[in-house]
C-alpha cells in the first residue's frame, strides 16, 4: 500500500482531488471531499485495522471521484497524536475517522475544529462535531456461547482479552451466557495481556488456558497466535475481527463479521458530501453478525445458533436477563430486568462463572 509523507507523518491512500475542488454550495454539499482515518495499527494486521481499512477502501469505491480518502497507521497514546489530528485538520480534512477511542488526544482537536466532523469507534464523547460508533457485539458472543456449549464436553471457555473495558465484558459475559443456555455448569477463564498485538504474549496466555483444559479459545488479538495454537491442540476456536479459518482449518468455529464498516463510512461521508451530516447524543451501534462456520462444526450446532441468533434478533431473547449476579456475588440484574445493547455499551462487570476479570 502506498505511502505519501505529509508533515512527517505516513499517510496512506490515494490522493483523488485537490483540497481546493470541495466547493460548497448554499446548501451546504459538496462536489467533493476529503476524509481519513486514524488507526492504531498497520492497515494488514490480519485483524482489527485490516477491517477498518477494508472499510475505508469500501467508501471510497463507492463514493469515486468524490471522496479523497488518506489513513495514518501505527498511532498509539502519547501527545503526538493530537498533533496527527490537528495536522489532518489543518491538511483540510472534512471528516475524520479514529479506529480506537483517544479520548481527550482527540476532542482538544475535535472542540477547536467546529468545522471538521469526527467519529470515534467505542468513544464515549459527544458534541456538535463528534461522535462515537461502535459494535453491538454482546449478541455475536452469546451465540459463539451456545456453539461452545454444545461443543465442549467440559464446558471450559478461554478468554483473551486486551483490557478490563465493556468490550472484553461483553465477551466473557456473552460466551458464557450462551453456553450455560446449553450447559449450565460451564465457565469462562480470562486472561488479559494489556494489549491487542503481541504474539508472544498471546501465546503465553494460549498455552496457559490450553494446558488448563478449556475446550473452547477465543480472543481479541489482532494476528493469529491463539487460532494456530488451538488448532495444534486440537482445541475449538474462534476469531474477534475476521475469517480466519485459514489458521486453524480443522477447529475453527466463527467469528465476529465486522463487513458493517463500509456501510457505515460510506453513509457518513455521502452524509458529508450532501450537507446533512449531524452528530448525535448516543452511540451509534453497528450490527455484528456471527460469520461463517468452519467446516467441521456440525449442522445442528450450526442450527441452533442460527435460531438463537433470530431469537435475539427478534427481542425474544435476551443477552443479559435477570436475575444476575456479577462474579464477586453482587446482584447487578434483578429478575425480569433486561440490559439492551445501549446499555450493554456501559457494562463494567463479569457475570458470575467468569474468572480472571473483576468489576471495574
Amino acid at each position: 500500500m502506498g505511502a505519501v509523507g505529509i508533515g512527517g507523518l505516513a499517510i496512506g491512500g490515494s490522493v483523488l482531488a485537490a483540497c481546493g475542488d470541495d466547493e460548497e454550495d448554499a446548501s451546504g454539499a459538496k462536489e467533493s471531499i476529503k476524509a481519513a482515518w486514524v488507526y492504531i495499527g498497520p492497515p494488514d494486521d490480519n485483524g482489527w485495522t485490516q477491517e477498518h481499512d477494508r472499510g475505508r477502501l469500501a467508501a471510497q469505491a463507492a463514493l469515486g471521484d468524490r471522496l479523497e480518502t488518506s489513513f495514518v497507521p501505527n498511532i498509539e497514546f502519547d501527545a503526538g497524536t493530537t498533533e496527527t489530528f490537528q495536522q489532518l485538520v489543518d491538511d483540510g480534512n472534512d471528516i475524520i475517522f479514529a479506529n480506537t477511542e483517544y479520548a481527550g488526544l482527540l476532542t482538544e482537536v475535535s472542540d477547536n475544529a467546529p468545522d471538521t466532523k469526527f467519529c470515534e469507534i467505542n468513544g464515549h464523547y459527544y458534541s456538535d462535531n463528534l461522535f462515537p460508533f461502535y459494535l453491538a457485539h454482546e449478541t455475536t458472543a452469546y451465540q459463539l456461547g451456545v456453539a461452545a456449549g454444545h461443543l465442549t464436553e467440559n464446558g471450559r471457555i478461554g478468554y483473551i482479552g486486551a483490557f478490563p473495558t465493556a468490550t472484553a465484558f461483553n465477551d466473557v459475559n456473552g460466551l458464557l451466557l450462551g453456553a450455560r443456555s446449553v450447559n449450565p455448569d460451564a465457565t469462562v477463564e480470562t486472561v488479559l495481556v494489556s494489549t491487542f498485538f503481541d504474539p508472544q504474549k498471546a501465546a503465553q496466555a494460549a498455552n496457559a488456558l490450553l494446558d488448563a483444559g478449556v475446550g473452547f479459545l477465543f480472543g481479541v488479538m489482532d494476528e493469529p497466535t491463539f487460532l494456530q495454537l488451538s488448532e495444534e491442540a486440537g482445541v475449538w476456536t474462534g476469531y474477534w475481527n475476521l475469517d480466519f479459518r485459514s489458521a486453524a482449518p480443522t477447529k475453527y468455529v466463527s467469528h465476529f463479521d465486522l463487513s458493517e464498516f463500509g456501510p457505515f463510512y460510506t453513509e457518513q461521508c455521502q452524509r458529508v458530501l450532501d450537507g446533512t451530516w449531524v452528530s448525535q447524543d448516543e452511540v451509534w451501534l453497528l450490527d455484528t453478525p456471527i460469520g461463517d462456520f468452519g467446516p467441521n462444526v456440525p449442522q445442528d450446532v450450526q442450527d441452533a445458533v442460527l435460531d438463537v441468533g433470530a431469537q435475539l434478533d427478534s427481542g425474544e431473547l435476551h443477552v443479559y436477563e435477570g436475575p444476575l449476579n456479577d462474579n464477586e456475588g453482587n446482584q447487578r440484574l434483578a429478575a425480569g430486568e433486561t440490559l439492551d445493547s445501549l446499555q450493554a455499551y456501559a457494562i463494567d462487570w463479569p457475570v458470575e462463572g467468569v474468572s480472571g476479570i473483576s468489576p471495574v
